[in-house]
Formats: structure tokens, sequence, C-alpha cells
């Protein structure tokens, strides 16, 4: 797969499991403890071990990964597309002598759009970060409610098994 499929590929996906990607070696095969401790040491994220699996099984199912042995992940190498060279023609320097002109109404407003362009690309850029922030946050809570809910299941079990002895 050629590095702007993979890109494209990986756009796709959770902000988890791009994250989760840049840590699935090339040439072993690891485990989703190993990718988890990889990414935990790295600080990159702080998910727990099911949401790792379920990232993994997304980037499996893109094909961006594979699993060569049950339970152990590894990425392929992305090929580089050869790029053709151009030749470089250098213009001949010209100077420009720019006589300033009174600004008019329609210049102040092009500069105007220009300016709300880039406050949306910011807040675009930052609203992203946000939502992968959030993600990550309710995965954990999700991760956390189901740990409750063992524990609660469990905690259950040894009560009735108490009332069977008492």
């Amino acid at each position: 797969m050629n590095e702007l499929r993979q890109q494209q590929r990986l756009a796709g996906q959770s902000s988890i499991a791009q994250k989760v990607f840049g840590f699935v070696p090339i040439q072993d095969s690891w485990s989703t403890h190993e990718i988890r401790g990889a990414a935990m040491a790295a600080s990159a994220t702080t998910a727990a071990d099911h949401a790792i699996r379920r990232a993994l099984g997304e980037l499996k199912d893109a094909g961006l990964i594979r699993e060569p042995v049950g339970g152990k992940f590894q990425r392929d190498a992305a090929t580089l597309k050869p790029k053709t060279e151009k030749a470089m023609i250098q213009p001949a320097k010209q100077t420009v002598v720019s006589i300033k002109k009174p600004e008019g109404a329609l210049d102040v407003l092009a500069a105007l759009s220009g300016e709300v362009v880039s406050l949306s690309d910011e807040f675009s850029k930052r609203m992203k970060v946000l939502a992968g922030r959030i993600e990550e946050v309710a995965l954990s809570v999700e991760a956390e409610r189901e740990s409750n809910a063992l524990t609660i299941t469990k905690a259950k079990r040894l009560q009735e098994a108490l009332k069977e002895f008492a």
C-alpha cells in the first residue's frame, strides 16, 4: 500500500486508532499489551486494553495492519510513490514598482474575509483536537464502567455463596 493510500485510510479511523497505529511495529509482531505499553510509555494515550483491542480491530478491518499470529499485530511498511522530477525554471527577476492605491471597500472586505477563513481553520483544528480528547475520556469511562460491572457481578456471586453457607 502506498503512503498516500495509507494516510487516507488512517484519516477515516477514530482518534485512538490513529494514535495506536503509530505504535504497531513494522518488523515484529506485538501483542495488545505490548502496543499499549509502548503508547503509555510515550504518553500518547491512557486508553484501556479493551479500547486498544478495539482500535487494533478497526485498523485490521481497514487493511492498515495485519494479524500474522493470533493476538499479535504488525503493520506493513508504506511504499513511497516515485515522484517524477520536474525541471525547475527560474524566471528572470522582475522589479515591480507598486503604486499604492487607496483601499476601497472591496479590498477591506477581501481582507476581512481572509481573516475569517484563517480563524475558521484554526477553530476547526482545535475542535478536532478537543473531539479526540473527548473520545479518549469516553473510552476510559466505558472501560471503568465495564470493570465496575464485573466487580458488581463478582460481589453478587460472593454474596450468594455466603448466604448458602449461612
